[in-house]
């Protein structure tokens, strides 16, 4: 393990607003889907919003994607990489809103429950959530938590499973040989979701199924990392290159919903999906004749900076809406649910942004307080916060940085 400092903070300013986008279709999927009064009037054309739950498979693929990214630039950087600053760094980022959102699971929302005297009664596992495995406690109870806020904090708890095992995994165990890292994990969870096809909750949820979802995003890291002539064709793509792979991947994965739900076609769907998401990383960070550069949208660009918050917090608003829905007795009605899903945006929104602003940035400003060993290189961005859990920072080939890191969580 090395003593250097900290390797510098570069940026694929890109992917700061699909950040936001994969956040906001998982806002949609628990507005309209999962959170919400009994017998909710929703349209047919709404349902729709449940492919909002892929994403989280997005978080997880952008996750090993930027994570590996950062490793590797590190050792290019340093010929090695410091693991205990890689775990600062993470805990840093990732623990205190974490733990913030616990606390209020298992203590402020049975208070203030019991303050209004309505029955409540949290199912969850404290020792399991306390330990980040809040995603096995769900798998074996077989149920969900009774707090939305704490619901959503099982896909955090993958992601710092993969933070623990994964520098280990590709930076020395397969450090001669970086594919075995990749071949391992995706082999691995291939064959639980095998095994478990039949479990939709089981393969949906439990870490040896989802993690070939982030495999597959460090292998997309690994090959654009260690190959500029690979980065070179990607750049070289036509527009209706582009076109025609979104379009055979889409096909490929439409064909799935049609055929017989055998063990082979679970196991593999999740990696489908997962070319999806890597076409879309890669199109959009290397790609020079993209249809749209998602970095144009300055809108979503600025609100990737919170959307780990939002991603944390937005379940906690919208169980308020809906109690207060309920006791104030607001019929379920299409143009009632819109309301609550907009009040909610706003709410959510507004609530990442105090956080992070009064919360999670004194957390990130400590990151980097450390001074840096003698001829150590300096971060440009000595005080810009980390990504959130697996969107590290991470570099385009060519230098080019953004102004400020998008912060997010992955996660549902």
């Amino acid at each position: 393990m090395s003593t250097h400092s900290t390797p510098p903070k570069t940026f694929f300013p890109n992917l700061d607003g699909l950040r936001t986008l994969a956040c906001l279709a998982v806002f949609g999927f628990h507005a309209f889907i999962t959170i919400g009064p009994q017998h909710t009037v929703i349209p047919r054309a709404f349902s729709v919003l449940v492919l909002g739950a892929l994403g989280v498979n997005f978080f997880y693929v952008l996750s090993g994607f930027l994570i590996t990214y950062l490793l590797l630039e590190e050792e290019q950087q340093h010929q090695s990489v410091d693991l205990r600053a890689f775990y600062r760094r993470r805990v840093l980022r990732i623990w205190p809103l974490f733990y913030a959102c616990v606390a209020y699971g298992f203590l402020v929302a049975p208070l203030l429950m019991h303050l209004l005297r309505v029955p409540y009664h949290e199912t969850a596992g404290l020792a399991l959530h306390l330990a980040f495995l809040g995603n096995l406690d769900t798998v074996w109870r077989g149920g969900q938590p009774t707090s939305s806020g704490l619901a959503v904090l099982w896909s955090v708890a993958i992601e710092e499973q993969f933070y623990l095992v994964w520098p280990v995994l590709l930076m020395f165990l397969f450090r001669r040989w970086r594919p075995g890292a990749f071949l391992l994990v995706i082999a691995v969870c291939l064959a639980f979701r095998y095994q478990h096809y039949a479990n939709e909750a089981l393969i949906y949820r439990h870490s040896l199924a989802v993690m070939s979802d982030m495999a597959m995003g460090g292998a997309a890291a690994w090959a654009c990392f260690s190959f500029p002539a690979l980065r070179q064709h990607i750049a070289g793509w036509s527009r209706w290159t582009v076109a025609g792979l979104y379009v055979a991947v889409l096909v490929l994965i439409a064909a799935q919903r049609v055929l017989p739900v055998t063990p082979g076609a679970v196991a593999v769907q999740r990696i489908t999906r997962s070319a999806l998401f890597v076409l879309v990383i890669v199109e959009q960070n290397y790609a020079t004749h993209s249809w749209f550069k998602i970095k144009n949208s300055r809108w979503l660009t600025y609100w990737g900076t919170f959307t780990y918050g939002f991603y944390c917090l937005h379940p906690i608003v919208l169980d308020w809406l809906v109690f207060a829905s309920e006791h104030l007795h607001l019929p379920p009605t299409l143009l009632n649910t819109l309301v609550r899903a907009a009040v909610g945006l706003l709410l959510s929104g507004s609530l990442a942004w105090l956080s992070f602003t009064y919360w999670e940035r004194p957390f990130l400003k400590m990151k980097n307080r450390r001074p840096p060993v003698a001829g150590a290189t300096t971060a440009p961005h000595g005080d810009a916060p980390a990504a959130p859990p697996g969107q590290e920072e991470a570099s385009l080939p060519n230098g080019a940085q953004a102004t400020v890191l998008a912060e997010v969580v992955a996660a549902s």
